[in-house]
């Protein structure tokens, strides 16, 4: 199949703002509110009008992390990057267009002139992702496709040669599942900030829905197996904490767990972060943790994480440990560059775009010997995702690339869905009754054994059958930074 053949029509953007139940301290940054952005977009499809979505978080110092730039200022800078984008794609499928080739042109253009505007790749790539993802959607609803099926039959054209000359001839059906998992295990993002047990849960920040606070909580009544465990480059702050989160799991789950760890672009100086490891497999009471750790995340910031003269110490690490990128995959290219300097793998997030995850995945399956090996390795990760679109288009794209466990938070930081009219919650429960349950007054993600059902997210489209009335979120050119409550 040579591709959906696609025309821009229109496009619109909307935010509705959000609040969390529990604050999220990742990095240097302290996630308390903020915007969550849906953009709409109507194209001509193989010759018929077709609406599709995409929706993300507008989160502080995660595409920015410059020091001196205020939230007010990177949320501007996020929805110029998408508005940009929108006017680029509009530009690029002006005529009918395939999709892969419109998407590759738009891309370029897009972080070209974020170059010039001081936009990170990162930031340039989450503007496109934005309008890339919601025309993933359109097209897969226009012939009736699950995203998987999209991506294995052809509809989106993808000609992976040209992205990485080593897939040439290849297609993506070789190196995707036949067909996505009913199934996949959350990765508990255990946060800089976050109680440990209970105990350390007062009684005024203890939230009246019922739902688990703490770590231990977590694993005792959903089930929880999988974990992701945020560093800080505090080197005894972060072993005392290690120690602890190792036994309050171990005292569950014994030897029976898996783990990642975040460094979150914490350590400027790569011998830091070779200490903390150094001082990890030298402590008998982290034995287990070190043998379970999966994958080590984006230690070094991404000014020097691509850096030969900073990242010697990551191919001799990575010979024990795989070390992959997160944030420094900014663009195609970013992920070829990191094996050739000794990571051994990427992360996929919507919000770096799909496409390019797809591409990546099909890269490290060629690095595998075509799938022969393992050594090579992508994680699912996440960007506080929640419902509708946004969480449900991401565990979409998990499941399609064929990962078995995704790091998800949007469940533990944000209270459900309650940032939408009681009429969008109740009609997502109603199509992923599977996915969705009611938590006290809101509704949100379930997971049953430590695992997020997902089945019903196989529906025509990118995993969301029914989409929140964007007429009752606001049009980006009329929302105030103000309406957050946030100081600057």
């Amino acid at each position: 199949m040579s591709g959906a053949m696609i025309t821009y029509g229109r496009s619109r953007l909307a935010l509705r703002n959000s609040a969390v139940r529990i604050p999220f301290r990742y990095g240097s940054a302290c996630l308390t509110r903020c915007p969550q952005a849906m953009l709409e977009v109507i194209l001509e499809v193989d010759g018929k009008e077709q609406v599709g979505y995409s929706a993300d978080c507008l989160p502080p110092s995660w595409f920015d992390k410059s020091p001196d730039k205020a939230y007010s200022q990177q949320i501007r800078d996020m929805v110029d990057v998408i508005e940009f984008s929108e006017k680029v794609f509009e530009a690029e499928f002006s005529t009918p267009t395939n999709c892969f080739d419109g998407w590759l042109s738009s891309l370029g253009a897009v972080q070209e002139e974020g170059a010039n505007r001081g936009w990170s790749p990162l930031l340039s790539s989450f503007g496109v992702s934005m309008v890339e993802r919601a025309m993933l959607d359109a097209a897969a609803r226009r012939h009736g496709k699950t995203f998987s099926q999209a991506l294995r039959c052809g509809l989106y054209g993808i000609r992976p040669g040209e992205v990485h000359l080593e897939l040439a001839g290849s297609d993506p059906s070789e190196w995707l599942p036949a067909r996505p998992a009913d199934a996949v295990h959350v990765r508990h993002t255990v946060g800089l900030g976050d109680p440990l047990v209970s105990d350390e849960v007062s009684r005024a920040e203890r939230q009246q829905d019922g739902r688990p606070q703490s770590l231990d909580e977590y694993i005792d009544r959903c089930g929880i197996s999988y974990f992701k465990i945020k560093v800080s480059n505090q080197l005894e702050q972060d072993l005392e904490r290690l120690r602890r989160i190792a036994g309050i799991i171990e005292a569950s789950r014994g030897r029976e767990y898996r783990a990642t760890l975040d460094g979150n672009e914490q350590y400027g100086v790569a011998a830091d972060f070779d200490q903390l490891v150094d001082a990890i497999q030298e402590d008998p009471s982290l034995s287990t943790l070190w043998e379970n750790v999966l994958v080590i995340e984006q230690p070094l910031a991404r000014q020097i994480a691509l850096d030969p003269e900073h990242t010697g110490g990551i191919r001799k690490l990575s010979e024990s440990k795989p070390v992959i990128i997160d944030e420094s995959d900014g663009d195609l290219q970013s992920c070829a560059k990191a094996l050739e300097l000794g990571y051994r793998g990427v992360s996929s997030k919507n919000c770096k775009g799909p496409l390019k995850s797809v591409l990546n995945a099909g890269l490290l399956w060629s690095r595998n010997d075509r799938g022969v090996r393992s050594d090579y390795v992508m994680t699912g990760e996440d960007l506080c995702t929640v419902g509708v679109v946004s969480v449900q288009a991401d565990l979409c794209l998990v499941t399609a690339l064929g990962l078995e466990h995704v790091e998800k938070n949007g469940h533990h930081f944000m209270p459900g869905l309650d940032y939408l009219p009681a009429e969008d919650q109740q009609a997502a429960i109603r199509a992923h009754e599977d996915f969705y349950e009611q938590q006290g007054d809101s509704v949100g993600p379930r997971i049953v054994d430590g695992c997020f059902q997902v089945g019903s997210l196989r529906c025509a489209g990118f995993g969301f059958e029914v989409v929140p009335d964007i007429e009752e979120w606001t049009p980006a050119d009329a929302w105030d930074f103000a309406s957050l409550g946030l100081e600057e």
